[in-house]
């Protein structure tokens, strides 16, 4: 007697796992591959293989695009049209080059970052608002000229950060105007420089140091700041330091927003400013 043959051999069939990744996508815009084997399976116990095979089966049924941009970065991943409309965006486009979504997919790995290294003060970020999200929240301030940051973290305790990625030296005028905001709105900012943007941090902290003092002069306590490396590899950063490379060492730091040495505070590997900007948010942003 023969086996009968499964109506739905040779098709793609998609799992609550898969989906919560594409869903996990679609907000962020775009993702490295390697950085979607940590949405798929937070405990990072998937081998980089296992989770290579998922991403060739989204891409057999048309569900995502992945191209190669950087040698050090592995192929940026998006979602096709079909995709999209699968977790539920009817008005996606998928049209556009690779390099319009390199500044994305370092978002998507900045927040990987903050979401599985240990938090700096014991407040786990608990909730992401993406850019688009804190726009539509934020229209009217947004029409009265308020910078848009790259995304907002939401911490257990309530409170947020906003995070803002830089990749390309703008100029130290154009990174004073989005400091002064970022510091004037928010109780807290954390910036992400890639790790190969040399020369980057020192920009951003010389502009945050300089739009806190604008915001002293006018009477007011600016956010306090933090400069995070963003590393070329996301996975073996996290695996390389049991402790996710937030392990304290000795030594003052400088927060550029507060242009005072912290003394004997504690400052953890590749992060440049004052540890107390994971201290409680007092407030929400505002407009």
């Amino acid at each position: 007697m023969t086996r009968k043959e499964r109506s739905d051999k040779g098709s793609i069939r998609i799992n609550a796992r898969d989906f919560r990744c594409l869903s996990w996508l679609l907000e962020m815009s775009s993702a490295y591959e390697e950085d979607l084997a940590i949405v798929l399976d937070p405990a990072r116990l998937t081998s980089p293989n296992a989770a290579k095979a998922v991403l060739r089966r989204w891409r057999q049924a048309d569900l995502v695009q992945a191209e190669g941009l950087f040698a050090n970065r592995g192929r940026i991943v998006r979602l096709t049209d079909d995709g999209a409309r699968l977790v539920g965006e009817v008005d996606h486009s998928a049209a556009g080059p690779v390099t319009a979504a390199v500044h994305t997919a370092e978002v998507a790995r900045t927040r990987l970052l903050l979401e599985h290294r240990p938090p700096l003060a014991g407040i786990p970020v608990v909730g992401w608002v993406g850019a688009r999200h804190w726009r539509d929240e934020h229209e009217p301030a947004v029409l009265a000229g308020a910078h848009v940051p790259d995304g907002v973290a939401r911490l257990a305790d309530g409170s947020c950060a906003a995070v803002q990625v830089e990749r390309v030296n703008h100029g130290i005028s154009a990174a004073i105007d989005v400091a002064t905001d970022l510091l004037r709105r928010f109780p807290r900012v954390v910036y992400a420089v890639p790790a190969m943007s040399g020369g980057v941090a020192a920009v951003i902290e010389s502009a945050v140091a300089a739009a806190a003092r604008e915001i002293r002069f006018a009477g007011a306590e600016p956010a306090t700041a933090l400069v995070i490396s963003i590393p070329d590899r996301l996975r073996g950063a996290l695996e390389d330091q049991p402790d996710g490379g937030w392990s304290a060492r000795a030594g003052g730091c400088h927060d550029p927003a507060g242009d005072t040495k912290a003394g004997d505070m504690k400052r953890p590997p590749g992060v440049r400013g004052d540890p107390r900007a994971a201290s409680t948010c007092l407030h929400r942003p505002t407009g």
